[in-house]
């Protein structure tokens, strides 16, 4: 009985809130809508007004120039004979000082600048030679009324009057700035005095349209913070504005103000009595209807989640570890009855860490969701398809073979290779791939996912972006990878690795180094950058390997004069947001002078707008660093970045320097960086360079900065120290010649 009676309370209690809600969401959409169009109404009235405003406004400043320029003294003074006195008098002091105008000039009638005033002051006729350009078609516009009058006298015969004037205006922007110009023909008021030529003189005056003439028009016309943008897309989100063209059509100029809405000051008095209404009813329906459910609801939902969370991932939806390990062992009891094989594909993401680091964690997750869609579309249905945690995945394919497990594997990894849309943009991830062809039910599911992890590693050394299969014998090269690793780490604390410096050439001179970092191992030898620097960002030891190339630069940099030094430094370290205190606590340290220093970072960091790699580049900048744009062309940045980071120097990336004298449309490439960057006043250096032949197209494009084998191969700094002395003695002081190649074949 109890039911029963709950349950048409609970749907009663619905009722009236769904009528409550529905008969004032009709009223609060009715007032808003009759709100909007009062608003809209008022907003066109008043942009009419302003409209006829600012013509009303160009037309009265025109007019501001009949009174000199219809005048028989400016007749006698500018036109029988020109008297620059009265000129200066009474063209410049009285339109720059008494109607202040930006700019008053008189052009005779050869079109030459008689007398040219510009921020009140004489000045040369150069000085306002792009107002005359701006206003040769008013100026063009007067001299057809001139000749279409005809000569005074004609006027003086006929009995009519002569001081009937002649003028012109328009608005015109001028170095991005709207003017007002206008040409006034002078002419005798009372016939004391005729002009001489069949062209009179003719007077320009210029007004800018600015913040204190957009103030005195809104003063007139009562409007309410009234702002002049000189660009039309600035102000796309404004209450109400008037365009302003040039005599062109053209638009130049956009006024903004708040007009007035009486739509919204009425809806603001009314919606607090309709939201306390629908607050009141609201409140009521809805306690009479969850009084009785909201137990059992929540109990459902609490159990629905909980079972869903047990046994998924909460950002992909995708199966967790926990339902992983169920179905592994629901596959191995499969293969042991039934003598089905399967695979199990450990999946890791080659780039994550990079765009996770460049871009933030939302961007991260994102890309996460992005993954997790392209395994669900490469996969069967029957496949369980596992995230196991950051950017690792499992698959599990049931019935699987050699041949289908391959190209399963193959399937995902040329999927992975193409860009993911995310907020920030297109992304380049890619995936690495190990497989373990399951076929004997011995094993337990650790191992069975032990040996897929083991064909990851192999995969991954093999070159990224690719698969390989689990074969014996990779636990040792995992143990190899794993000394490695904690080698790394010891050799790090004891100060092993060293760095080598690598010439920076302009027209044929040293003028700077890189400093790259080196590790000669007791035992294994020379280990290669491109093996221990991925452990060291897999790791975490990025950031100590990072401080240690930093602090050790610094050191060597007080040793080599005057020569710049350029360091690379990481996305994680560019992402930490003590990095400028680290940067200045070496400094201090070590002595050295950041002024000499250049530090390189990947086009990368610069996608997504990010503000801390903002805020992090202008703190360096300030400190005196040089920010250098390293491998320029291979990432993914907008040009428009060049203009919005503190950016000095870009580097050609050695693949494009490659192409020289190979691809046909390499050099115009190249010469169209070097353009960008001397347009964008930016430094532009080539690395990579290895021939002469590369070395003179890059001449012809513009580059001369240069690094690369030609001039120098990575050297110690004690190297590096002898030869620049010997450079030093040297009669032609070129080191890009044989001093410096003889250097290089010995380093």
């Amino acid at each position: 009985m109890h039911r029963t009676k709950s349950k048409p309370s609970g749907l009663g209690g619905l009722a009236t809130f769904a009528l409550a809600v529905g008969v004032c969401t009709l009223t609060l959409a009715s007032s808003i809508y009759f709100a909007h169009e009062a608003d809209l109404a008022a907003a066109q009235r008043e942009q009419q007004v302003v409209e006829n405003g600012i013509d009303n406004l160009v037309r009265e400043l025109s007019r501001k120039a009949v009174p000199q320029a219809v005048w028989d003294d400016a007749v006698r003074n500018l036109d029988i004979r020109f008297d620059p006195t009265w000129a200066a008098t009474s063209i410049g002091a009285y339109f720059g000082q008494t109607e202040h105008f930006d700019s008053a000039f008189v052009v005779g009638h050869d079109g030459e600048v008689l007398y040219a005033m510009r921020d009140g002051g004489t000045v040369a006729a150069s000085r306002i030679r792009d107002l005359l350009s701006n206003a040769q078609s008013i100026v063009g516009a007067v001299r057809l009324a001139e000749s279409r009058r005809g000569p005074l006298a004609g006027l003086v015969a006929r009995g009519e009057t002569l001081a009937h004037p002649i003028m012109a205006a328009q608005v015109r922007e001028v170095s991005g700035v709207p003017y007002v110009l206008s040409a006034t023909l002078v002419q005798p008021d009372f016939g004391t005095a005729m002009p001489q030529t069949a062209c009179a003189p003719i007077i320009i005056t210029a007004k800018a349209i600015d913040q204190r003439l957009v103030a005195r028009l809104a003063d007139e016309l009562l409007l309410t913070d009234a702002r002049l943008y000189r660009s039309v897309a600035a102000v796309a989100n404004a209450h109400a504005v008037a365009q302003i063209a040039d005599g062109d059509g053209r638009l130049i100029a956009t006024l903004e103000w708040r007009p007035p809405r009486p739509g919204s000051v009425m809806l603001m008095r009314a919606l607090p009595p309709m939201a306390l209404v629908l607050f009141l009813l609201g409140g009521l329906s809805i306690w009479l209807y969850r009084r009785n459910r909201r137990a059992a609801e929540n109990l459902i939902a609490s159990e629905a989640r909980a079972s869903h969370l047990a046994y998924h991932d909460v950002l992909t939806g995708l199966a967790n570890r926990l339902l992983l390990a169920n179905r592994l062992e629901r596959a191995l009891e499969g293969l042991r009855r039934d003598g089905v094989s399967f695979a199990i594909h450990c999946i890791d993401l080659d780039r994550f860490k990079e765009i996770n680091d460049t871009f933030g964690h939302g961007a991260g997750d994102e890309l996460i969701r992005e993954v997790a869609h392209v395994l669900v579309q490469a996969c069967r249905p029957t496949d369980v398809i596992a995230r196991l945690g950051g950017d690792e995945f499992a698959v599990v394919q049931l019935g699987a073979t050699q041949a289908s497990a391959e190209a399963l594997a193959a399937r995902i990894v040329s999927l992975m290779s193409e860009p993911v849309n995310i907020v920030v943009g297109r992304v380049f991830v890619g995936c690495s791939i190990g497989v373990a062809l399951i076929q004997d039910g011995g094993g337990s599911a650790s191992e069975c996912l032990r040996e897929a992890d083991l064909a990851l590693y192999r995969a991954k050394d093999n070159g990224r972006g690719r698969y390989a299969l689990f074969e014996a014998g990779m636990d040792q090269a995992l143990r190899v990878r794993l000394q490695v690793r904690e080698e790394l780490r010891e050799a790090l604390a004891a100060n092993q690795l060293k760095l080598v410096y690598q010439p920076q050439v302009h027209d044929g001179k040293i003028y700077g180094v890189e400093a790259l970092v080196r590790w000669r191992h007791p035992t294994r030898g020379e280990i290669s950058p491109a093996v221990f620097v991925p452990i060291a960002e897999e790791t975490g030891l990025i950031d100590a390997l990072g401080a240690f190339t930093l602090r050790r630069a610094f050191e060597d940099s007080k040793r080599l004069g005057d020569l710049r030094v350029a360091v690379n430094i990481s996305a994680a370290q560019l992402r930490l947001r003590e990095f400028p205190d680290q940067l200045r606590t070496i400094v201090r340290e070590t002595g050295a002078d950041a002024q000499r220093i250049d530090l390189e970072i990947t086009e990368g960091l610069l996608l997504g707008d990010d503000p801390l790699i903002q805020a992090t580049l202008k703190r360096i900048r300030s400190m005196g660093f040089r920010i250098a744009l390293d491998d320029f062309g291979t990432g993914y940045s907008s040009l428009s970045y060049l203009q919005r980071y503190p950016i000095d120097k870009i580097k050609i990336d050695r693949s494009f320097i490659a192409n020289l004298g190979v691809e046909p449309q390499a050099d115009a490439v190249i010469a169209a960086i070097v353009r960008l960057a001397r347009a964008l006043r930016l430094e532009v250096i080539a690395e990579g360079v290895e021939t002469e032949m590369q070395r003179l197209r890059l001449a012809a494009a513009g580059c001369g900065d240069i690094q690369g084998f030609l001039f120098g191969r990575p050297m110690p700094l004690a190297k590096l120290e002898a030869h620049l002395r010997a450079a030093a003695g040297s009669a032609s002081e070129d080191l890009a010649g044989d001093a410096v190649r003889a250097a290089a074949a010995g380093a």
